[in-house]
């Protein structure tokens, strides 16, 4: 194992993906560790306020950066890299693990609710379905 993309949203499922991850950079000291964050603008009515949305984006992303680089992994700085994108989350992520020349890709499962524990989130549910990559999803 060489490259890992680890797919993060800044949720407790993702934390929970996350500590994973800190296994699978103990087994293999060799791998880089690529950790995304893709903001998803469809997701707000951005035509109507662009400036508050870019802004709400831009802390949750120096958040996840925060505590990616300075948490998460400060163990493994040196082979740990944050990225972020703008676009659809599942689309983004396997494009992202193709450049990347990832081995795995590892998500998080989004549930809150009782339904929704019970099914996959959609983006992890769709990054199994689009990746020609191997995926590890974490519950």
């Amino acid at each position: 194992m060489k490259s890992i993309l680890f797919a993060t949203d800044g949720s407790e499922s993702s934390e929970n993906a996350g500590e994973m991850v800190k296994e699978y950079l103990k087994a293999w000291p060799e791998a880089e560790l690529h950790v995304l964050y893709v903001t998803a603008k469809e997701n707000y009515a951005y035509d109507l306020v662009p400036d508050v949305v870019d802004h709400y984006e831009d802390q949750i992303k120096k958040e996840i950066r925060k505590t990616v680089e300075n948490q998460m992994y400060h163990e493994w700085k040196d082979r740990v890299h944050f990225v972020h994108e703008v676009g659809h989350p599942s689309t983004t992520i396997c494009n992202v693990a193709k450049e990347k020349d990832a081995d795995l890709i590892v998500v998080g499962s989004h549930g809150r609710g009782f339904f929704d524990r019970a099914l996959l989130g959609s983006v992890a549910h769709a990054v199994l379905n689009r990746s020609e990559l191997p995926v590890l999803v974490v519950r």
